[in-house]
C-alpha cells in the first residue's frame, strides 16, 4: 500500500528521473510528461538528491513506490545515526569525557530519540509527504557534526567534509539551506570568538562553505539565474503561498490538535505545529539543569567545562531563535531579509526546532549526572534516559502513521493520466513565464489549460504539408524526418525555455513562441529534411557543471591522497 500525502509527486518526479536516466542523461534538467505533458525543467529548480537516492533503490529491484517509501525509512535512521553522533561529540569535549563515557552515550541516545519523534518529522512524512524536506532532517545533524569535527581539529580534511555535507544539504532542500546558512554562520562565529587561532580558524571554515557552494553549482546557479522566466515568483510568494498567512501562534506550539489538513492564517490550521509537551519540559529541565550544575559545579570544574556550558547556551539560544522566526514577531526580518518569502511557510523553521530541541534536550542529561557523585550519576542518567526515550516514544508515536492507505501500483502512479494531468495540475510553478493562466475559483493562479487540452501529439503541422516520422522522442532530444512539398509551420508540442535549440539538416535555425501555450515553434523550407530539438546546457549551467566538476574533483583527490597518507604514517 502507499499513503495518502499533500505532496503525492513523489513516485512520478522518481519515475521521471530514471527515465531520464536511462535516456543517458547523468542530470535531466527537462523531463516530459510533467506540465500537462509539454514538459518543463523539473531537476533545473526541483533538489534532485533524494531522487537519486529514490534510484538507487528502484536500481537495486524495489517498485518506484516502495523506493519512495524506503527513501523516508532511511531518512529516520540516518538522522537518528547524525543526531546521535552530534551530540556524542558536542559532549565529548568535556574534561572528563573518559569517566563520562557511557552518560554521554546516554544522552546522545537521547538525542537521537527526540529527533526521531519530533512530530514535525511526521508531519513532514504522514501529512504533507515533503519527503525533500523531510530528508533535509536527516543531513543537517551531519552538517553541524562536520562543522564540530572542524572546530575542534582544524584541518583541510576536515573542511572537505563540512564542504561535501553543506553541498548535500544545498542539493537535498535549498530553501532549508538557505536559513540554515544563518545559523551555520552564527556557529562559526561562536567557536570564532573562543578559538586562539581566529585567522587559521576563519581561513578553513570559508574553504568549506566556499566549496560547498561550488560542488553544488551545478544545481543552485541555473536554478538561481533562470528562476526569472518561470512562474515561480508569482505563483510561490503571492495569493496562498504568502508567508504572510502561514505564521504559527505561540499556543500551537504547546497545544495544536492533529490533522492532516494544510496550513492558513492564525489557527485556521489543519495540521499541527506543536513541538511536543515532552519535548518542551525536557528542554526546561536541561536549562534547570545547567543552572544547577553551575551552582554545585567546583570553580575548577566549571572553568575546565566552560565550553560545554557555552555550547548549551548557544544551542538553546538557536532554538529559541528558530521558533522565533515562525512567529508574527519575526515579520520585520522577513520584510528585510526578502530572500526569506521564498520559503513560504514560517513553520519550516520547525526543522531547525526539532534540530535544536534534541540537542538541549540531550544536555540536561549530561547536566543532572554532574550534580550526582559519579557512580551513582551514572546508573541515574541512563535510567533517565530509558524513562524519558519511552515515554517519548509512547506519547508521540500515535502521530507517525498514514490518515489513509491507499491500494496503488507503479502502473498507476506513473500512468500518463496521472502524471500529464492529475500531478500537473497540482505543480506547475517551473512553467515557462508567459504560458496563458487564469484565477481559480479560489482565486489563485492556474494554466488555463483543462483536460481536453492535454497534449497527447508530438508535435502540430499548419501553414503546409508534410510527411513526417519521428525518429526519437528523449526528453532532452527529439528527432524528426519530414518530407514538405510547400513547406511548412512545425509546432513542437514542448514549452520553450532557454536552452532548447532548434536544427534543421544540422543547420541551427530561429525558434518562435508567439502562441498562448509558448510552445516551440520553427518554419521549414520545402524538401526532405531532418528536424532535430536539443535541449542544451545555457552558459549559467554550463559554468555550474564545470565549477562543480572540477571542485568535486579537486576535493576528491585530496581525500585520497590524505587517506593514503595516513595509512602509510598507520
Amino acid at each position: 500500500y502507499f499513503f495518502s500525502m499533500h505532496d503525492s509527486q513523489q513516485v512520478s518526479r522518481l519515475y521521471v528521473l530514471t527515465e531520464g536516466l536511462k535516456q543517458g542523461s547523468l542530470y535531466p534538467r527537462w523531463v516530459d510528461l510533467f506540465g500537462f505533458n509539454y514538459g518543463y525543467p523539473l531537476f533545473n529548480f526541483y533538489p534532485p538528491l533524494i531522487y537519486y537516492w529514490g534510484a538507487l533503490f528502484h536500481a537495486l529491484g524495489f517498485s518506484f513506490l516502495w523506493s519512495v517509501k524506503l527513501v523516508f525509512m532511511s531518512g529516520y535512521v540516518i538522522g537518528g545515526i547524525g543526531m546521535y553522533l552530534l551530540v556524542k561529540k558536542l559532549l565529548a569535549r568535556s574534561i572528563d569525557s573518559a569517566r563520562y563515557d557511557r552518560v554521554i552515550k546516554a544522552s546522545a541516545y537521547l538525542a537521537a530519540v527526540l529527533y526521531t519523534f519530533f512530530t514535525y518529522h511526521a508531519v513532514n512524512a504522514y501529512v504533507r509527504g515533503a519527503m525533500a524536506e523531510f530528508f533535509s532532517m536527516s543531513v543537517l545533524p551531519f552538517v553541524f557534526l562536520a562543522l564540530e569535527n572542524l572546530r575542534q581539529h582544524l584541518s583541510v580534511r576536515n573542511a572537505l567534509l563540512f564542504s561535501i555535507t553543506f553541498a548535500l544539504l544545498i542539493l537535498t532542500h535549498p530553501l532549508v539551506a538557505f536559513p540554515a546558512v544563518l545559523f551555520i554562520g552564527a556557529y562559526i562565529l561562536h567557536g570564532l570568538v573562543l578559538h586562539r587561532h581566529k585567522r587559521l580558524f576563519t581561513g578553513y571554515h570559508v574553504l568549506g562553505g566556499v566549496l560547498g557552494l561550488m560542488l553544488s553549482a551545478f544545481f543552485w546557479l541555473p536554478s538561481m539565474i533562470e528562476r526569472k522566466y518561470t512562474l515561480v515568483d508569482s505563483i510561490l510568494l503571492k495569493e496562498l503561498a504568502s508567508y504572510q498567512i502561514h505564521f504559527v501562534q505561540p499556543i500551537q506550539l504547546w497545544f495544536s490538535p492533529w490533522g492532516y489538513g494544510g496550513s492558513g492564517p492564525g489557527l485556521q490550521d489543519g495540521m499541527s505545529f506543536q513541538l511536543g509537551k515532552a519535548h518542551i519540559a525536557i528542554a526546561v529541565v536541561s536549562l534547570i539543569g545547567c543552572l544547577c550544575a553551575l551552582f554545585f559545579f567546583r570553580k575548577k570544574a566549571r572553568e575546565g567545562n566552560a565550553h560545554i556550558f557555552s555550547d548549551f547556551g548557544f544551542f538553546f539560544t538557536f532554538m529559541l531563535g528558530a521558533i522565533f522566526m515562525m512567529t508574527e514577531y519575526s515579520v520585520p526580518l522577513w520584510k528585510t531579509i526578502s530572500f526569506l518569502q521564498y520559503l513560504q511557510f514560517p513553520w519550516r523553521f520547525m526543522t531547525f526546532v526539532g534540530l535544536f530541541i534534541s540537542v538541549v534536550g540531550a544536555y540536561g542529561v549530561y547536566f543532572v549526572s554532574k550534580v550526582f557523585p559519579d557512580r551513582l550519576s551514572h546508573k541515574l542518567s541512563i535510567v533517565l534516559v530509558i524513562v524519558l526515550s519511552l515515554i517519548t516514544i509512547v506519547t508521540y508515536q500515535k502521530y507517525f502513521r498514514p490518515q489513509n492507505y491507499l491500494k496503488q501500483t507503479d502502473a498507476q502512479l506513473t500512468s500518463f493520466d496521472e502524471i500529464a494531468w492529475r500531478v500537473s495540475r497540482t505543480s506547475f510553478e517551473f512553467v515557462p513565464k508567459g504560458v496563458i493562466t487564469k484565477k481559480s475559483e479560489l482565486g489563485t493562479t492556474i494554466l488555463a489549460i483543462d483536460e481536453s487540452n492535454i497534449n497527447r501529439s508530438q508535435f502540430n503541422i499548419s501553414d503546409g504539408t508534410a510527411d513526417v516520422v519521428s525518429v526519437k522522442n528523449e526528453y532532452a532530444n527529439k528527432v524528426f524526418n519530414v518530407t514538405t512539398t510547400t513547406g511548412m509551420v512545425f509546432t513542437l508540442h514542448t514549452y520553450d525555455f532557454p536552452g532548447w535549440t532548434a536544427y534543421i539538416d544540422g543547420q541551427k535555425t530561429s525558434i518562435t513562441d508567439n502562441n498562448s501555450l509558448k510552445l516551440i515553434t520553427i518554419i521549414v523550407p520545402a524538401g526532405t529534411h531532418q528536424l532535430r530539438f536539443s535541449f542544451e546546457d545555457t552558459g549559467a549551467r554550463r559554468v555550474g557543471n564545470w565549477v562543480s566538476l572540477l571542485s568535486l574533483v579537486g576535493a576528491g583527490t585530496y581525500l585520497f591522497i590524505d587517506s593514503l597518507k595516513h595509512k602509510t604514517t598507520e
